[in-house]
């Protein structure tokens, strides 16, 4: 298998990321190269280093998307997207037959032809995606040494065809506290109506929800430092143009009471961020916006509703079930600490 590493400002529009991008069954919002592009123009360019490594066999076969930079640690190689902002990470590959090979021929490249690095930290890596077991697969036939952890929890849900079956499929308590939450808010909040930002008012709605965002409590209302403002307003647009955002608002008489920004994206609803008026908690608006996003994505025929990181509990009374997330550091050379 042959190894090109590519400079990472030309390589967004590569046509090995397209090609590959519709070949992988476990394709994803964060493997766009849009997605790809707007995280490094924002935190990689002037910051680090990068670049981008196609896999030939002899067509294209996987696609990794690098960065470099420094720590108190050393140099450090991480797939491209920052853990804080990039829920899955990792390559695309062809198909299952070839993710083997491609995790040696990742480890062999980094061992052998990448000299300045002192680790690998790979985080986000989806169990059921099986690219973290072949990594450490070959790891241990290369005689490296690893830790392999798990990093964190996303929570999953499967759609059925119609909403009636999602009630049946929650189960008698959960369905029963989601009817008695619903029954409850409708009742506090008539005439409560979900909104989509469309190209019109996309620009003041980003900012409704930012403003939203900035008032949740603990860490989540300072998660909302100026470059991840900025970055938030990059994908809004972005994903706007093509098609791909659903910012949503549940309002009263054009009150927001609560609000998620989301990406649809080859059939699946990632919601990617949310926030609700810290005053109307009582009633749960956060939860019915999401019920009612499920509602609607059923109704459009979407396939999974993907909740992304995060062990919130409204995801599991939602009906989610938890998708592991592995990481694994690797040193260079091999043993040093």
């Amino acid at each position: 298998m042959e190894i090109t590493a590519h400079p990472i400002d030309e390589s967004f529009g590569l046509p090995a990321w397209e090609q590959l991008l519709r070949a992988d069954p476990n394709r994803h919002i964060f493997s766009t190269p849009e997605w790809n592009r707007l995280w490094w123009e924002r935190f990689g360019r002037g910051h680090q280093e990068g670049l981008v490594l196609t896999f030939q066999d002899p067509e294209p076969v996987a696609i990794a998307a690098l960065t470099i930079d420094r720590t108190e640690r050393g140099r450090r190689v991480r797939f491209l997207g920052g853990d804080d902002l990039t829920d899955y990470q990792g390559p695309l590959i062809v198909s299952e037959h070839y993710r083997p090979a491609v995790a040696e021929a990742f480890l062999k490249y980094l061992f052998t032809e990448f000299a300045e690095w002192d680790y690998l930290e790979a985080k986000g890596l989806p169990v059921p995606f099986h690219f973290s077991e072949w990594l450490v697969e070959a790891a241990d036939r290369m005689g490296l040494e690893f830790e392999l952890e798990l990093h964190e929890l996303t929570a999953v849900l499967m759609l059925p065809d119609t909403w009636e079956k999602y009630l049946i499929g929650l189960g008698k308590k959960r369905r029963h506290e989601l009817e008695r939450k619903t029954r409850r808010f409708e009742r506090e909040a008539p005439g409560a109506v979900l909104r989509t930002a469309g190209d019109q008012s996309l620009e003041a709605d980003i900012e409704s929800f930012i403003r939203m965002h900035k008032t949740s409590a603990g860490e989540k209302g300072e998660f909302m430092l100026p470059a991840r403002e900025a970055f938030f307003r990059d994908v809004a647009r972005t994903m706007q143009e093509k098609g791909m955002l659903s910012l949503d608002f549940l309002e009263v008489q054009g009150k927001a009471l609560a609000a998620t920004i989301s990406f649809r994206y080859d059939g699946v609803l990632y919601l990617y961020n949310s926030a609700y008026d810290l005053e109307l908690r009582s009633i749960s608006p956060g939860l019915i916006l999401v019920s009612r996003m499920i509602a609607r994505s059923i109704e459009e025929g979407a396939r999974r509703f993907d909740f992304l990181r995060g062990r919130e509990r409204y995801k599991y009374d939602l009906g989610a079930e938890a998708m592991p997330l592995h990481s694994i550091l690797m040193r260079h050379p091999p043993g040093s600490h």
